[in-house]
């Protein structure tokens, strides 16, 4: 009977010791948002240094177990990761369903690989999905018709509605399409058969626990696996690669193993190194989207995506629609990646951009109206094209633009309805296969001429300009693919040029210049005269005419130019986190990389009012000869503030004259700062011969605020850290402490007393994220002296629970009778503390209300009769 007692008493002590933590949870687990609304997640069961937040689409901007998401300007279905940092394995997924005022279709996500890759027959794959309804919401219940465009060489067999068995049945290398249909949408997958090359191996995506990516290599640098026999027995020199939905690989460099995981590192490997025989095609199935605008506005018919964005364009005075308007476009786009006994053959890949649009027509009071409107403006989000080892996903943006010439004579302008047809169509190829360059957009064919009457003689030009530009992204790294000008063609040599607005490129309102120079050949001048031309203005030279009857060429023009703010992703500068050199970071590109300097210029700061910040001249911080040479700010802790970034681009012959404006797609730039004041210049510690003598280090984060041009109030403290050492002759409890903004900090600091009565003189270090305070020393005077203490105490009934939580605090101080005594609560959060200068109580109970969700740490400090503290923390949620 004793055993089993034994037996028993054994398992109860092995539960209780293993039983699993508490885990990682995040609140709330899913939401539905507006396009641009924010939403504040908070995490539990985990340390907030300890913590990597990731969004797929919007913004988030981590702030300890709290971070505050913003979602993106466009219907989507955005996925956040939170992922425990020391144990990758540890991950907790938000859902997070933005929804717009559009119309969207049903349509299909591919959750598995898009390119299913098999390296012999017999072997099996699964494909998996997801079906959103009309409303975006996913549909576990629907229907998905699963086909192989060869069952010869590739079966696929549904294993559930959204999820099927995919198996090869040939050795030859070769792609079959595989058609996902459900309701009206439909999606592709790709069968690849291929020959690895004999040191490639195979990942399986589960065993993959995280990896890092090197954005300036282009290359993975290493990847921290599950500890399995099959990643035990991986080796230098091998060539290791997972599907796309993974979408890393790269050749062994090193392999070491920590504990229960495999950590690789690796050098850069190509299609080359992973493949010895691959004939891989895939396409995207045709993806049209149907527009209308209405009189009152423009609004999405319909997208077979749910990613696409129709917004009105800035309002146009003095404009009145005839009749509604519509259009369609299409997307087409084609991939194809050839390796042939271990050489790369071909890689390319095709996107083709066709469609119609049709006015109705409108009027156009010139004196009323503006000297430039946004008429339209589309953006839609492909679904994604894989690269076999990765996916890619691509944009397009279609802009309908009008424009007047400046100081026109008053007029009344009538645009009979017209149609635009289109096409545009880009190839790139990186192999030895025969090059195909970029191919030009088509102009238009514009039916219909304007009809203008003037109320007195005059002058009026009207520029009607509909602007294509795509756009790539792998992961979060984005890359423009191309752009192109779709416009009404001249009849002549033409020059148009404008710059209108402040000719000083430090006001906000400069615009620069807008120059275009087009050719008819037939209607073209001497030849000789239109060199001298050309070289004057854009340096080029002209193509001869000699009775071509060509269309018009659109010879010279501005360079296309984007710039980025880098800065951390969240367009947030903290000069307190734990970079060496914190610095704000921008980048640019340019289409053609014509030399020139580019420059960026700031205004701002930290005011109460936005007008005191946003309304003067602009000024330059940083400049760069190279055309894709670095950009970047250093600013001080006394430049903290809120910031608009401007961008001057003084690129090419017309550039170097009156450069080009632009701005970042988001041009805030929020620069904080810890602020480290209120530090004693001595401190004293008092206690007894033989004893401890205790004192209190007390500092504060002086809070500073601004605003934004909205008048939107921005923090412009940020966190600050104190770090003291563990061991010395003064210890401080405890040693490492975080303030946010407006909060005093409060350390016990102690120190051992000798058996004599007497004093000494010590020293506390303390190290702090503060730029301009990084390590201060505090002289302390350790005081030993035989008499009574006082010593202060502090409880509360409950440590934690929902926002907005009361809490009574039990507090008293235990002194001799008759001692000299005064102390002070402070709350931590903020709020003013409750003092007592004349007498500490020994008893008293004190109710608390804390409103807002967060961790905080309530101190009473005993002031008089000699220093010390008594504290408590608390996790409001």
């Amino acid at each position: 009977m004793r055993r089993w007692l034994w037996l028993l008493l054994a398992l109860g002590l092995f539960a209780a010791c293993s039983a699993p933590p508490a885990g990682l949870r995040v609140s709330p687990a899913e939401a539905t948002l507006e396009p641009g609304e924010e939403l504040v997640l908070t995490v539990a069961g985990a340390d907030p240094d300890d913590l990597v937040w990731t969004a797929e689409y919007g913004t988030l901007i981590p702030e300890g177990a709290q971070a505050r998401y913003r979602a993106p300007d466009y219907p989507v279905d955005d996925r956040i990761e939170v992922v425990r940092g020391s144990n990758p394995r540890e991950r907790v997924e938000v859902t997070v369903r933005v929804r717009g005022s559009g119309v969207l279709a049903p349509r299909i996500r591919v959750r598995s690989d898009l390119a299913l890759l098999f390296t012999r027959a017999g072997e099996t794959r699964e494909l998996a999905v997801v079906v959103y309804d009309a409303a975006g919401r996913p549909d576990p219940e629907a229907a998905v018709r699963f086909s192989s465009d060869d069952p010869e060489r590739v079966t696929v067999e549904a294993t559930g509605p959204q999820t099927a068995r995919v198996r090869a049945l040939v050795n030859e290398p070769g792609t079959v399409r595989l058609r996902i249909r459900a309701q009206d949408a439909e999606a592709y997958a790709w069968a690849v058969t291929a020959e690895l090359r004999p040191e490639a191996v195979r990942l399986e995506d589960g065993w993959i626990l995280g990896a890092t990516w090197d954005p300036d290599a282009l290359a993975w640098t290493g990847i921290v696996l599950e500890r399995t026999p099959e990643t035990e027995a991986l080796r230098p020199g091998q060539v290791v690669f997972s599907g796309d939905r993974a979408g890393v690989w790269g050749r062994v460099d090193a392999v070491r193993t920590e504990g229960g995981r495999v950590v690789l590192e690796l050098g850069p490997a190509g299609l080359s190194d992973v493949f010895w025989n691959l004939d891989y095609q895939a396409e995207l199935p045709p993806y049209p989207v149907t527009l209308s605008a209405a009189a009152e506005g423009v609004r999405l018919a319909r997208g077979a995506d749910g990613g696409e964005r129709l917004a009105a364009g800035e309002p146009c005075p003095g404009l009145e629609r005839g009749a509604d308007a519509g259009g369609r476009i299409e997307a087409r786009a084609f991939l194809e990646l050839r390796v042939v006994d271990g050489a790369l053959e071909a890689a390319r890949w095709r996107l083709a951009l066709a469609g119609e649009l049709e006015d109705g027509g409108f009027t156009l009071d010139t004196q009323a109206g503006t000297a430039g409107c946004t008429l339209a403006r589309l953006q839609t989000r492909l679904p994604p094209l894989s690269w076999l080892l990765f996916s890619l996903r691509l944009r397009a943006r279609l802009e309908a633009q009008s424009a007047l010439d400046p100081d026109p004579a008053p007029a009344r302008l009538v645009w009979p309805a017209q149609r635009a047809r289109f096409h545009a169509e880009r190839t790139w190829t990186a192999a030895p296969a025969p090059p195909r360059g970029p191919q030009a957009a088509e102009p238009p064919e514009l039916e219909g001429e304007p009809e203008i009457g003037f109320a007195a003689p005059g002058r009026l030009r009207l520029r009607l300009e509909r602007r294509l530009r795509l756009s790539g992204e792998v992961r979060a790294q984005g890359t423009p693919l191309g752009g192109g000008t779709l416009a009404e063609p001249g009849d002549a040599l033409l020059l148009t040029a404008a710059l209108e607005g402040p000719l000083d490129p430090a006001d906000p309102d400069y615009r620069g210049p807008d120059w275009e120079l087009s050719w008819t050949p037939e209607a073209a001048a001497e030849a000789g005269d239109l060199e001298a031309l050309l070289a004057s203005v854009a340096g080029v030279r002209a193509p001869a005419p000699a009775g071509s009857t060509a269309a018009p060429l659109r010879l010279a023009g501005p360079p296309r130019v984007w710039g980025h703010l880098d800065t951390g992703g969240v367009r947030r500068l903290d000069l307190g986190e734990a970079a060496a050199e914190p610095a704000a970071r921008f980048s640019f590109e340019a289409d053609p990389p014509e030399p020139g300097r580019v420059e960026v210029w700031l205004r701002g700061g930290a005011c109460d009012d936005p007008a005191d910040c946003f309304s003067g001249p602009l000024e330059p911080v940083a400049v760069t000869d190279e055309p894709d040479g670095p950009l970047v700010w250093r600013p001080e802790k006394d430049d903290r503030g809120v910031y608009e970034v401007f961008f001057r681009y003084r690129l090419g012959a017309v550039g170097a004259r009156h450069p080009y404006a632009g701005r970042p797609p988001d041009p805030w730039l929020l620069v904080q700062s810890p602020d480290l004041q209120g530090l004693p210049l001595a401190l004293e510690l008092h206690g007894a011969p033989g004893g401890t003598a205790t004192g209190v280090l007390r500092y504060r984060n002086a809070a500073l605020g601004g605003v934004f041009p909205d008048g939107a109030p921005a923090e412009l403290t940020s966190t600050l850290w104190v770090w003291t050492p563990r061991e010395g002759v003064v210890r401080a409890q405890p040693s490492k402490l975080a303030l946010a903004a407006g909060l005093w900090g409060y350390q016990r600091l102690s120190a051992d007393c000798p058996e004599t009565a007497g004093r000494f003189a010590a020293a506390l270090p303390l190290y702090t994220n503060d730029p301009e305070l990084p390590a201060v020393v505090v002289p302390v005077d350790v005081v030993c002296e035989p008499g009574p203490r006082a010593v202060p105490w502090l409880e509360v009934d409950r440590n934690g629970g929902a926002a907005s939580l009361a809490v009574t605090f039990r507090l008293g101080v235990r002194a001799s009778p008759g001692a000299d005594t005064a102390c002070a609560l402070d709350f931590g959060d903020g709020s003013p503390p409750r003092s007592w200068p004349e007498g500490c109580p020994a008893q008293l109970d004190v109710r608390h209300v804390y409103e807002r969700p967060g961790f905080y740490r309530a101190v009473l400090w005993l002031i008089g009769g000699g220093e010390d503290l008594a504290a408590v923390e608390l996790r409001v949620d």
